[in-house]
């Protein structure tokens, strides 16, 4: 099983004297628009980029029965795109041989991402599932 649940705020850069400098330009929110219409659809996944309260939202979710659909190399891809941008992307891949049985955070934060081991939802199969 492949699971994700994210969120990111889309913002032009991190370096703003208020809110409104912050705020994603039109070119960013089209660079945003045209990474997400890259994917392809697929009716186990959610990808929404939509205005709330005046800021960008993107919200991403997932279940597939196998990893590779690239859900994180399309979080790096709007991190660089928005670099401003921040935000939460949770994976858990029961396939990992490198992580087994445990969630991921990816951090999204001034242009960058990185990975975390989660410790919340892990071990997976003893806090969330019963073995």
């Amino acid at each position: 099983m492949y699971e994700w649940h994210g969120w990111a705020t889309i913002r032009t850069r991190f370096h703003a004297e208020d809110d409104l400098e912050a705020d994603p330009d039109d070119d960013t929110v089209r660079a945003v628009r045209a990474l997400l219409a890259a994917v392809p659809g697929h009716p186990n996944e959610v990808l929404d980029l939509r205005c709330a309260n005046g800021d960008v939202q993107l919200w991403l979710a997932g279940l597939h029965n196998h990893a590779g659909n690239g859900v994180v190399e399309l979080f790096h891809a709007i991190a660089a795109a928005a670099p401003g941008s921040y935000g939460l992307l949770h994976v858990y891949d029961d396939e990992d041989r490198d992580a087994p049985n445990t969630w991921s955070c990816h951090v999204m934060r001034r242009g960058t991402v990185t990975r975390h081991a989660d410790r919340f939802l892990s071990p997976h199969v003893g806090l969330v599932e019963d073995p």
